[in-house]
């Protein structure tokens, strides 16, 4: 992984050299690495090459990049001068991104969540055997996928946790009721939560391991219910008043 992060520090390097920029390529390799999840560039190369490790980050399916981390490591170089981080950074972001092969790397966990996770996690409700128990007992059908919650659930430290990383969210499934069956109504709407585990792959990456949902029946639509009918007989009362 060293050599990919040289690669990336080369590439970004050559791309602000075209801009006019002029940045040690060394600064560079520290940045791309405090991006991956790495105090220092020392840090990455002393934990890849330890042999205790299940997984490194060459082993990684997913990065998930540290943004805060290497704008962080961009002032500690003094590579500010007024214009240098929003060249810096999105300098070291694409070339990580174009040295990637064949791995999905996205710019923190929000990104990860609105353009995986989110959907992985439905997928993963929708096909749970505990699920489908669930809208095996209601009177609805559930053609679609449930709707998940769309801003990004709290989540443990991705970077900060060591051997696995588990992402969470809640969703609602809305059925479709046939009034014609032989059914009376019981509900169309089922609470939903999903989740994925990953083993950790250095400090920004993942490796998929499991994924799994559960969920229950939504009962709100009987207090609603009960307060309509509730209305409805307090209105005929007024009106047998009057």
């Amino acid at each position: 992984m060293s050599t990919y992060v040289r690669s990336a520090a080369y590439a970004a390097s050559q791309a602000l050299a075209a801009q006019g920029l002029t940045v040690k390529r060394s600064h560079l390799s520290e940045v791309v690495a405090a991006l991956l999840g790495y105090r220092t560039y020392a840090a990455l190369v002393v934990e890849d090459a330890n042999p205790k490790l299940d997984y490194h980050l060459d082993d990684a399916e997913i990065v998930v990049l540290n943004l805060p981390m290497g704008a962080a490591r961009v002032l500690e170089l003094g590579l500010e001068d007024g214009t240098a981080p929003s060249m810096v950074m999105p300098a070291c972001v694409v070339a990580l991104k174009a040295s990637a092969d064949r791995v999905s790397v996205y710019e923190g966990v929000a990104d990860f969540y609105d353009s995986h996770a989110r959907e992985a996690l439905a997928e993963a409700i929708y096909n749970s055997d505990e699920l489908a128990n669930v809208m095996a007992e209601s009177n609805a059908g559930y053609p679609d996928e449930p709707e998940m919650d769309v801003e990004c659930p709290s989540t443990a430290d991705l970077w900060a946790a060591t051997d696995d990383w588990t992402i969470e969210a809640d969703g609602d499934m809305t059925g479709e009721y046939d009034p014609e069956g032989d059914r009376m109504f019981n509900g169309d709407t089922l609470n939903c939560r999903g989740w994925l585990t990953y083993r950790k792959a250095g400090r920004a990456g993942l490796v998929f391991v499991k994924a799994g949902g559960t969920g229950g029946a939504d009962h709100s639509w009987r207090d609603m219910d009960r307060e309509a009918e509730l209305a409805y007989e307090q209105s005929l009362e007024a009106k047998q008043a009057g």
